[in-house]
């Protein structure tokens, strides 16, 4: 059983936001949840995955999401899916920190 407290999870930061990952892919077969803070007037760079969809669950702030191009504002109680192969940012642009629960799968191993 895998059972933890957030704040007894791994921290990360990359582009100078900060990533608890709270159930890591090792421990799945396809599965990774993190909790994400984007602080204040920061954001995530454009990327794409080819091989990961994710959905975000906006738990705290407010901020953009951008999905190929195309913009979305989104807060607390929100829900975004991005599939795979999608190019995709989210910018804080509230004035506290912008809190997501983040969801990505992957194709099981062949």
């Amino acid at each position: 059983m895998y059972a933890k407290k957030f704040e007894d999870t791994k921290f990360e930061e990359n582009f100078g936001n900060e990533y608890n990952i709270l159930l890591p892919r090792e421990m799945t077969e396809s599965l990774q949840l993190a909790l994400v803070k984007v602080k204040k007037g920061s954001l995530t760079p454009k990327h794409t995955h080819e091989d990961e969809e994710q959905a975000y669950i906006i738990l705290r702030g407010s901020g953009i999401v951008k999905l190929n191009g195309e913009e979305e504002k989104v807060s607390e109680g929100m829900v975004v899916y991005i599939p795979r192969g999608i190019e995709h940012e989210i910018k804080n642009t509230g004035e506290d920190d912008l809190t997501y629960i983040y969801v990505a799968n992957w194709p099981l191993a062949q």
